[in-house]
């Protein structure tokens, strides 16, 4: 009898542990009812909420997902016209990739959360931040805000796109062999591409430009959660000139790695974001945010 028991026990505790650890997708749905699929693992708090970079999707965490999901709540978004997300509308900016995350929030009732966002990831999960303040444990922008000062013209955003306009998947060929460091990475990324709208990338990115030129400071300014990022040290970041506006602002470098850090070496970028959570909780997994 005892035996048996402890064997209902013990089963009881693997079927426990796999719900957990087991990766399940879901839909929350956005602005004009676009529905934004999303993945969740593990349990508890803090949320870690992972959101992509531009042209990418959730996928770009499938090596942190399940090493997180052993302490933390993870969840990994695909933003509108990203991924398996829908399309069906016509505003691409930042703001409105924000209540794509938003959405899932809610849905998800998350109360205490670190955004960890890639490229454009960044300033989406910055603008989140601005809507639910008393929610957010830390930001952490991946090969971001390298100069937050840097203000394109339109002039010259028009300059960066015409070659997208006039071949979108061969230009970003031609960007992916520049800012990817691993052969097999750049070829993912180019077959990634060969699916993605143009007219959302091209919309997207001129949108995030404008943004990051006229945005950012004042959104950093109003923030008031910690930022740590984590950047590749191919591009210096100035972490001097980021203070000036967020007096939390610090940065964590990664070396030999290319703009797709998170995979292209994900041992040392889960090493790191390791050490930013170990800072911000020092003792265990808070029921609230902390401040500093």
């Amino acid at each position: 009898m005892i035996k048996s028991q402890t064997l209902f026990a013990v089963g009881l505790i693997l079927v426990l542990v796999m719900c957990c650890t087991k990766k399940t997708a879901n839909i929350a749905f956005s602005l004009n009812d676009v529905p934004i699929h999303y993945d969740v693992m593990g349990r508890g708090e803090p949320a870690l909420v992972f959101v992509h970079g531009w042209s990418r999707d959730r996928k770009d965490w499938e090596h942190q997902m399940p090493y997180f999901s052993q302490k933390y709540h993870v969840v990994a978004i695909d933003l509108a016209g990203h991924g398996q997300s829908g399309q069906n509308r016509d505003d691409w900016t930042i703001p409105a990739f924000s209540q794509d995350v938003l959405a899932v929030v809610d849905q998800l009732q998350l109360r205490c959360i670190v955004f960890i966002g890639h490229s454009m990831g960044a300033p989406v999960v910055l603008e989140v931040a601005k809507h639910i303040p008393d929610l957010v444990a830390a930001i952490v922008p991946v090969d971001a805000f390298h100069d937050v000062e840097e203000k394109l013209t339109q002039e010259q955003i028009d300059g960066i796109l015409e070659p997208y306009r006039v071949n979108f998947v061969e230009t970003y060929a031609r960007v992916a062999r520049q800012i990817l460091t691993d052969s097999a990475q750049i070829e993912e990324s180019i077959r990634k591409i060969e699916t993605f709208s143009p007219e959302v990338g091209i919309a997207s990115f001129e949108e995030c430009q404008h943004y990051m030129s006229r945005d950012l400071i004042p959104a950093l300014q109003e923030v008031k959660a910690p930022i740590f990022c984590i950047n590749s040290d191919k591009i210096p970041t100035k972490v001097d000139v980021a203070l000036q506006y967020a007096p939390s602002f610090d940065a964590m470098f990664m070396t030999g790695v290319g703009h797709e850090m998170q995979n292209g070496d994900p041992d040392q970028f889960n090493r790191l974001l390791d050490r930013v959570l170990s800072r911000l909780f020092p003792s265990g997994q808070p029921a609230t945010p902390v401040e500093e």
